[in-house]
């Protein structure tokens, strides 16, 4: 594969606690915390001059040491003349021996989209026991370039933080 692109925003900096709520995201794991405030509302992204090789993906967004449990993300990118997508979006945990990534369902929305060209998509992200990574895949057999106009935005509405100790 070749080199792989990343960007990577840490999105849940500076995040607000409630002091008296407490959950265990993982049986076996730390103790976390929900948060719900002060998470940055939306992060937008130019995917403008990148190509994604056949297989290479694009990291676009790890939350650690947050994890995200509930949040959406909506795309402009490239698509095939029936309004499929050419690229998988998948989310999960990636840490030293963990890899949970799994796809995510976009829906597609035609009346914002130019098939063959490029269209809208958009997801909700997160699960109750949260996740930290989110990517873009390329799934086609061709290389995928993108263009001005390719775009993400990508919100966090709830996190869990890691309890000190």
């Amino acid at each position: 594969m070749t080199a792989i692109m990343a960007i990577v925003i840490v999105a849940a900096m500076g995040l607000g606690i409630s002091p008296t709520t407490q959950t265990n995201a993982y049986a076996a794991g730390p103790k976390y915390q929900p948060v719900t405030n002060d998470i940055p509302t939306e992060e937008w992204f130019s995917f403008k001059g990148i190509t994604l090789q056949p297989g290479e993906f694009l990291d676009m967004v790890d939350t650690t040491p947050f994890l995200t449990t509930r949040g959406h993300v909506a795309m402009y990118i490239p698509c095939n003349s029936d309004g499929t997508s050419r690229i998988s979006f998948v989310q999960g945990r990636v840490d030293v021996g963990v890899n949970t990534l799994s796809p995510i369902s976009p829906e597609y929305l035609p009346q914002l989209s130019t098939p063959g060209q490029s269209c809208l998509y958009h997801f909700d992200i997160g699960t109750p026991n949260g996740v930290t990574d989110f990517a873009i895949v390329n799934t086609s057999h061709d290389p995928i370039t993108f263009g001005d106009r390719n775009t993400a935005t990508f919100s966090i509405a709830e996190g869990l933080k890691k309890l000190s100790g």
